[in-house]
């Protein structure tokens, strides 16, 4: 039989010794095929929609912890880093006021090049002058070229020494916060009523009757839209485990003549 294989099916219902319905279906395989054809284009038009449907919901959960394309990245320590220093020396070498140290790295954001928001002292070029504690944000483009592009500054005076002297302020090998710099901190602020306190980096400890931290901290007012800023905090921890705020310094943007 030319274009398939056909069969037919017959129904008969049969009421009182007659025939009152008589049903034949001719159907040719090439139908069959059609038919299954169909199937399997919904099957796969369903797993197309599953798949998309995971997709966006692995999108949203990236999103959710602040992966987000362009934005700013907090790293997993604060270390700065052989690309971040050489951009500061890049960007600050021309520079006659003052010099910049970088202390700690607090995010990077990759866009045409990257930025990069360091955390420096920041020592005057005036004989005697005092050295403060300022955070710049560099730019370095994909050419290499380097440029400050903003400057936030405070009050805090840098006090620490990179060797230890009794009674006095030494600076870490590493700027990560350490759990005891951590507690500290939480326990000193846990009753203060207005803002929520973030430690970032370790800048330095004091051993005296007790310990002082010098911590540098996100600051966020409990209000509505907040806007977090950085603040230098000192908390002290005494020797029976009492804890306290010593002093604040908040960082502001460099003011401009």
């Amino acid at each position: 039989m030319p274009g398939g294989f056909t069969f037919s099916i017959a129904l008969l219902i049969i009421k009182k010794g007659k025939v009152i319905f008589l049903y034949s279906i001719h159907e040719r395989m090439s139908m069959m095929k059609k038919l299954l054809a169909l199937l399997l284009a919904a099957m796969l038009g369903a797993s197309l929609a599953v798949c998309l449907t995971s997709c966006d919901d692995e999108e949203k959960t990236g999103s959710e912890v602040g992966e987000i394309v362009g934005g700013w990245s907090n790293p997993d320590s604060v270390k700065v880093t052989d690309d971040a220093a050489n951009a500061l020396k890049k960007a600050t070498e021309k520079l006659a006021g003052g010099t910049y140290e970088s202390i700690a790295c607090l995010a990077t954001q990759v866009v045409a090049g990257t930025n990069y928001r360091l955390l420096c002292t920041f020592t005057p070029a005036t004989e005697g002058a005092d050295a403060s504690y300022t955070i710049v944000t560099v730019y370095e483009d994909l050419e290499g070229n380097a440029e400050i592009t903003e400057v936030l500054t405070s009050d805090a005076k840098v006090n620490v020494t990179k060797e230890a002297i009794d009674g006095g302020w030494v600076a870490p090998e590493n700027p990560d916060v350490t759990e005891e710099a951590g507690k500290a901190l939480q326990a000193s602020v846990a009753n203060l009523v207005g803002a929520q306190y973030n430690p970032v980096a370790l800048l330095g400890t004091q051993v005296v009757a007790g310990t002082n931290y010098c911590l540098l901290c996100e600051v966020t007012p409990v209000v509505e839209n907040p806007e977090t800023h950085y603040s230098v905090v000192t908390v002290y921890e005494g020797t029976d485990g009492t804890t306290s705020v010593v002093e604040t310094f908040d960082f502001a943007p460099e003011a401009t003549e």
